[in-house]
């Protein structure tokens, strides 16, 4: 996946719904990364899958009931209902990443390449002990790419960690057996249809 157009994409998206009509700092694009990456770490205490949606049942007597549904794979077959799970909090993330590249105009997969073959001395070494352990590892490298924009060492040095972030979870959906290529452009297609502004959030 190249992901300089889907950048490019994602941030246009953002801004055709009001996201950018204000300001946003730094610190809260890193603060709701952080926040994705919470709700990955419920979703998989709650034991839910990796992707799913809550689609409103017959119950075959007159009435519905809302019920979780895996078997629902293609843009065809949700059609226009929300994805949730795991994985799909962790695409969030990315996406949101994406975002911020998209608006400062980096070159996405230059940094992914980067990030890939460089040595950043502040990062820790991963450990995959559990689900916990790569969440806080996610955590972690969001927090030196703030620590770097704080310091002023140069959006290059807060872009790359923030692309070591993105690859490390596509790293681990490869390792799980999880599309996450499609599961961004699933959560893509699902956000270019929902309303102007929605949410109505402070943040």
């Amino acid at each position: 996946m190249k992901m300089n157009k889907f950048a490019a994409e994602v941030h246009q998206n953002a801004v055709e719904h009001g996201w950018w009509d204000e300001e946003r700092s730094f610190g809260e694009i890193i603060a709701l990364c952080h926040s994705e990456l919470s709700e990955a770490l419920e979703e998989y205490r709650a034991k839910r899958p990796m992707v799913y949606f809550v689609v409103e049942m017959d119950d075959g007597k007159g009435g519905t009931y809302l019920a979780i549904r895996e078997d629902i794979i293609s843009e065809e077959d949700f059609a226009g209902e929300k994805p949730e799970g795991i994985a799909v909090e962790l695409a969030d993330c990315i996406i949101r990443i994406l975002d911020w590249y998209g608006k400062e105009g980096l070159d996405t997969d230059a940094l992914l390449l980067e990030a890939g073959i460089i040595t950043m001395c502040d990062l820790p070494t991963p450990v995959y002990g559990s689900f916990g352990d790569f969440i806080a590892l996610l955590h972690n490298l969001l927090s030196m790419a703030y620590a770097c924009w704080c310091n002023a060492s140069g959006i290059s040095a807060s872009a790359l960690r923030l692309a070591k972030c993105i690859r490390e979870i596509m790293a681990w959906a490869k390792e799980n057996g999880v599309d996450m290529e499609h599961i961004l452009d699933m959560k893509h297609e699902y956000n270019k249809g929902r309303p102007y502004r929605h949410g109505g959030k402070a943040l």
